[in-house]
């Protein structure tokens, strides 16, 4: 078993929970590639781009490991669409098997922040205008408002931009954390 994965995975569910979010699959997914795209910690995760937005199978397929043992239990959205994830009774169990680091906790929360309360409509724009910024570096808003309308033709211009500028804001801070959290490594040593 896989339990870095599974320590990652049960960290963005109980900070996403933190932070007010109903905390579906979509959102780890999202959650766990924008922490990919900020670059700050290795994310164990691969992630390609698919119909809404990057996605990862080896978070689906560990999603459905961690349930399966009762690290993660899955409850019915009362208030709409899909499922709710939460740590199970098994939880501890894969958190003490592979405990995360201080840095990697540290940029779990700062993502799951920035995810928050937003939906999945806002996840999949978010998180495509960071992949398209990260993975295909193009680097102005009009080169990505560009690609991502191509991707997406469902989106308008306005709401492209608006994601780009949300995205590369996030990915700026990020960046930022992520030379703060390299000087202090250097200045340990």
């Amino acid at each position: 078993m896989e339990f870095k994965r599974h320590s990652f995975i049960l960290a963005v569910i109980d900070a996403l929970h933190d932070h007010g979010s109903w905390t579906g699959k979509t959102h780890v997914q999202k959650a766990l590639s924008l922490l990919h795209d900020a670059g700050e910690v290795e994310v164990p995760f691969k992630f390609v781009l698919y119909k809404h937005g990057p996605y990862s199978f080896d978070v689906e397929e560990e999603l459905e490991q961690v349930q399966s043992y009762g690290a993660v239990a899955i409850d019915t959205n009362v208030r709409g669409y899909g499922v709710v994830l939460h740590s199970g009774k098994m939880a501890n169990y894969a958190r003490e098997a592979a405990p995360l680091s201080a840095d990697e906790q540290a940029a779990i929360e700062r993502v799951c922040a920035f995810v928050g309360q937003k939906n999945v409509v806002e996840l999949e724009r978010l998180a495509t205008a960071a992949w398209i910024r990260r993975r295909e570096k193009l680097d102005t808003t009009e080169k990505v408002v560009g690609r991502l309308r191509k991707l997406k033709p469902h989106v308008t211009a306005a709401e492209a931009a608006c994601a780009d500028a949300e995205a590369a804001r996030w990915l700026q801070t990020a960046q930022s954390h992520a030379s703060e959290a390299n000087g202090a490594h250097a200045a340990r040593r």
